[in-house]
């Protein structure tokens, strides 16, 4: 199974960051998959770069921008959108040639900007992953949110598939105690992982009760987390008060894109999307689901930074898995074929 030892995948469209981090005029640095990044606006759309001057080593995000070029602020080499050095201020009549830093494909679906990291031959724009109500919508509403995390993606994605832990991990902000023994079942294929889970009948916590009217009833909650690629999942909820009658049931739908950018083998980026069909136009209501759906969120960026200091500081152990852990651990596995296509063990010689 792939875990924080497994070469991370390139060859898969990521987040780099939301649109509004890119100011126009100003460069935005980011280490994605254990490389440094410089991001900018140009006339035509984003540039993206390694930010690293082929000259010296300076960061080019610590330069400035030049007619959509960035120019280095230690020796003023001078780098187009494709990452050729076309200035040279110490030789002026005459640039050097086979001067250049990388460039990557990037594409903006705002409000996020996605980045192509590996074999920029094999960078489709038609296979960036996402759905329509991850972007402006008249039929969704919600926020979005963003956490730095020291620890491996791998496990994210994980603790994402199997929700079990809502009842103990999450006891204080939207677990509930029978959630964990509720009945659930597991999709498995190629490349294909979901495990749907039917809370019903439950109380809802606060972060749920509130919004929908439904404090101090009995309703169904019925949960759906899709793993989409190494860089995306989709947590879909589906909330339905059952003291009323059939016919007077309404639906209240809330899905979260859980978008997750490795920045070494030991941290990532933790973006998410929250976003809702009903109470379209209350903004206080999107402000207390994000900030009660943050809270959640921190609980499980502790347990995961906890679980990564104790893996480190005893590497090894064998865990043990469960039944609940079947659609994890098949994630795992595809994962692990991934980073092994990319990366071929070495033959023994």
């Amino acid at each position: 199974m792939a875990d924080e030892t497994t070469p991370l995948i390139r060859n898969c469209w990521y987040v780099a960051a939301l649109s509004a981090d890119l100011a126009p005029g100003k460069l935005f640095a980011r280490r994605l998959l254990d490389v440094n990044v410089v991001l900018y606006r140009t006339e035509n759309g984003i540039a993206a770069l390694h930010d690293r001057c082929a000259h010296r080593s300076m960061p080019l995000s610590d330069g400035y921008i030049q007619d959509d070029k960035v120019v280095c602020g230690y020796h003023g080499f001078r780098y187009g959108t494709e990452g050729i050095c076309d200035h040279v201020p110490s030789q002026p009549e005459r640039c050097p040639g086979g001067i250049s830093v990388r460039s990557f494909p990037v594409v903006e679906h705002s409000p996020h900007v996605w980045i192509w990291m590996g074999d920029p031959g094999l960078a489709d724009p038609a296979q960036i992953p996402g759905a329509a109500w991850m972007r402006d919508s008249d039929e969704w509403t919600g926020s979005h949110g963003y956490m730095h995390v020291k620890s491996n993606y791998v496990f994210l994605h994980e603790n994402l598939l199997d929700l079990s832990h809502l009842s103990y991990l999450h006891a204080k902000t939207f677990g509930t105690p029978d959630y964990a023994s509720a009945p659930f079942d597991i999709q498995t294929g190629d490349g294909e992982f979901i495990v749907q889970r039917t809370v019903a009948p439950t109380r809802l916590p606060p972060v749920y009760a509130e919004p929908t009217g439904m404090t101090g009833v009995d309703a169904a909650r019925i949960v759906t987390s899709t793993y989409v690629s190494p860089a995306l999942s989709y947590t879909e909820l589906l909330l339905r008060n059952l003291e009323l009658p059939q016919e007077q049931r309404r639906d209240f739908h809330l899905k979260t894109a859980q978008i997750i950018t490795p920045e070494s083998d030991g941290t990532l980026h933790y973006h998410f999307t929250v976003v809702r069909d009903f109470a379209l136009h209350d903004q206080a209501m999107s402000e207390f689901i994000l900030k009660s759906i943050k809270a959640a969120f921190h609980e499980d960026v502790y347990a995961l930074e906890r679980i990564t200091q104790v893996r480190l500081g005893e590497p090894v152990f064998h865990e043990r898995s469960v039944a609940a852990d079947r659609a994890g651990v098949a994630m795992r596995k595809h994962l692990k074929k991934l980073a092994d296509h990319e990366n071929p063990p070495t033959q023994p010689v």
